[in-house]
């Protein structure tokens, strides 16, 4: 399914019955929630795409957080469903807290899993961003896509994405990283999302990282320590062993953890 919009045309799937859960995927891999989101056969799953992802296309120099969120706005006016829960990973949990700022009555719960923004004052200093940078600016993308992500994931991220999607799900990721080193990263990195936006936000949240980033030195946990200081309904989950990749890793237990958060905060629950 398409929706067609003056800067993108963003392709999202949906299947399943029940209260509404939206997935968005974070950079690089626009299946990194599908395996998750086919355990929660009790809800109604709508994926995204974002633009640059998957089939959807980013008709802009590189589409901002805001836009992300409007183009969600837009796939639910689509739908007909005037409200829903979210769970977005890394870059993706931005679109979905800066959506649940802007359009509070679209977001029911939401469900923020390691998100890459905005930076802590007191996280680790990580080489993994800057010296993938530095590789593709030099046209490496593919040694790009692996210095990032084993960085956050760590060394085991090829047999990983393997595993879990096949090596044309592989390919497709691999191939994706052009597309968030040259214009995703960009755009990203404008965006404004201060204590009185965090503070303005009604939606019920649960943070979740991954204990493996300790041992990666990411610096995840401290970026969403100090968001969860600043959210006024917020929860905060660390899930041992697992690292950024955590919804390829263990796609079962993210699904345990999204299914029983969301069931805590039904849609006819006047406080969600």
């Amino acid at each position: 399914m398409r929706v067609e919009l003056p800067d993108a045309s963003i392709v999202y799937d949906g299947a399943g019955e029940g209260e509404p859960v939206v997935f968005l995927h974070g950079s690089l891999c626009a299946d990194w929630l599908t395996p998750m989101a086919r355990e929660l056969t009790e809800f109604r799953r709508v994926v995204i795409h974002p633009a640059g992802y998957g089939r959807s296309e980013d008709r802009t120099s590189g589409a901002g957080v805001p836009a992300l969120a409007a183009h969600c706005a837009a796939v639910l006016a689509e739908l007909g469903v005037p409200r829903a829960h979210w769970v977005g990973h890394s870059a993706a949990a931005d679109i979905a807290l800066h959506l649940a700022y802007a359009r509070p009555d679209l977001a029911a719960s939401l469900v923020l899993l390691e998100p890459a923004l905005p930076q802590a004052d007191d996280e680790p200093a990580s080489a993994a961003m800057p010296t993938a940078t530095a590789a593709a600016k030099a046209g490496a993308w593919e040694a790009a896509f692996y210095i990032f992500l084993t960085g956050v994931c760590g060394s085991g991220v090829r047999r990983l994405f393997t595993d879990r999607l096949g090596e044309r799900g592989l390919a497709e990721a691999v191939a994706s990283s052009r597309y968030f080193f040259t214009r995703e990263s960009a755009a990203f990195a404008r965006w404004q999302f201060g204590t009185p936006q965090m503070n303005a936000v009604p939606a019920p949240a649960l943070l979740v990282v991954g204990g493996g980033g300790a041992r990666l030195g990411t610096p995840h946990r401290a970026r969403a320590a100090s968001i969860a200081t600043r959210l006024p309904h917020t929860e905060t989950l660390v899930v041992d062993d697992l690292t950024h990749a955590m919804p390829l890793e263990d796609p079962v237990l993210m699904a345990h953890i999204v299914s029983e958060f969301v069931a805590r905060h039904p849609l006819s629950d006047p406080a969600g």
